[in-house]
């Protein structure tokens, strides 16, 4: 009888213990009050960034603004405007400099320096230099029509952040206009985010967005959303530079020339010598039947009449072989001599975009409608 209570009581004293592991116990774990505002600073900061890369994406247009020296080594204010569907207006600092950008139905020119040009290896450097030219984004070290676009650039930022460390305490600082920011910084640079709403980016370090060549357009892209009339001032500055394009050059096609014949004539007792040359061309890439620029020079060189050289121009349709002539006048000073002449000539080739510019303004129009322009 004594075993049967033992038994019992061993039953009854663990039915206790099980129901102790229910009791409230002072000392129990959790997170302090310190530790819950740190978490609560971590949660509204990443509110913060969440919202403003919202409104980021959801802009119809946005500009970047950027800071370069001018050759007196004064700070210079670039812009850069983009809408959400990719046309652009503006200027990027590539390693220092202005390289003006220019986007519209799909279509990507630039304006760059013959340095510029030279360094990516076009032989027309010189003549690329003084106009626009039409391209792709292999031409700049970001694809910045692609990146910079609202919706790609908050998404690529959205990637950034989430590799960030997570349990960094917010940092909080106020820019030189007093506005109050989060600096969220990581190795490739930092982004900064209003703290008060409507949360919005002020800036980021352009490696956020393109982590291989960003750091060519240097430390810092202030961003601000485009609406109203600055969004109507944009359609109007794009509409004006659609107009004011003239025949870009064309960087995508690849044209070799070559002097295929050529006949030298000069006219007895006068002193005029005129060269006929055949020109042939080549064409790699390009619109089909763009037509060809060919420019001709001739220096012709006279036995003790010095030297003189002339030019022509012409267009040809690609792949053909053009007759082309030019003709230069000496000064005999004496008729009754004979004079040995001789013609070197030389000639180059180029194609120039076609751009519909009242196609592309209809098509800016209707783009602009759409966003509230």
């Amino acid at each position: 009888m004594a075993a049967r209570r033992s038994r019992i009581g061993a039953i009854a004293a663990l039915c206790c213990l099980v129901a102790g592991c229910d009791v409230a116990i002072d000392g129990a774990a959790g997170i302090s009050p310190a530790e819950q505002q740190r978490v609560d600073r971590r949660a509204e900061q990443r509110g913060a960034v969440e919202s403003a890369l919202k409104a980021l994406e959801q802009a119809p247009a946005v500009v970047y603004k950027s800071t370069i020296k001018d050759a007196a080594g004064k700070p210079a204010e670039l812009q850069f405007r983009i809408t959400r569907n990719g046309s652009a207006h503006g200027a990027l600092p590539v390693d220092g400099q202005a390289i003006q950008v220019l986007a519209a139905d799909k279509q990507l020119y630039l304006s760059a320096t013959p340095e510029y040009w030279k360094a990516h290896g076009l032989g027309n450097s010189e003549q690329y230099g003084t106009n626009w030219v039409r391209t792709d984004g292999s031409d700049l070290p970001v694809n910045a029509v692609e990146v910079l676009s609202p919706r790609k650039a908050a998404s690529t930022l959205r990637t950034a952040v989430s590799a960030m460390d997570p349990l960094t305490d917010p940092v909080r600082s106020k820019l030189p206009d007093g506005t109050e920011v989060y600096d969220i910084g990581s190795g490739l640079g930092a982004l900064r985010v209003t703290t008060a709403a409507p949360h919005r980016i002020v800036s980021f370090a352009p490696s956020l967005v393109a982590a291989a060549g960003g750091k060519t357009l240097g430390a810092e892209m202030r961003v601000e959303p485009l609406a109203g009339d600055a969004l109507k001032k944009f359609q109007t500055d794009l509409d004006g530079a659609i107009g004011g394009i003239g025949q870009p050059f064309d960087a995508l096609t690849q044209v070799s020339v070559s002097v295929v014949n050529d006949k030298l004539d000069c006219t007895d007792f006068v002193g005029t010598c005129r060269a006929t040359i055949d020109v042939a061309n080549t064409v790699i890439g390009g619109a089909s039947g763009t037509p060809v620029h060919l420019t001709l020079t001739v220096d012709f060189t006279a036995q003790s009449l010095g030297a003189q050289s002339c030019t022509a121009a012409a267009d040809a349709a690609p792949g053909a072989t053009t007759s082309m002539t030019c003709e230069v006048k000496f000064k005999l000073p004496n008729r009754n001599a004979s004079y040995q002449v001789q013609a070197k000539p030389s000639a180059r080739g180029e194609v120039r975009a076609p751009v519909d510019v009242n196609a592309v303004r209809e098509k800016l129009k209707s783009e602009f409608a759409a966003l509230g322009g």
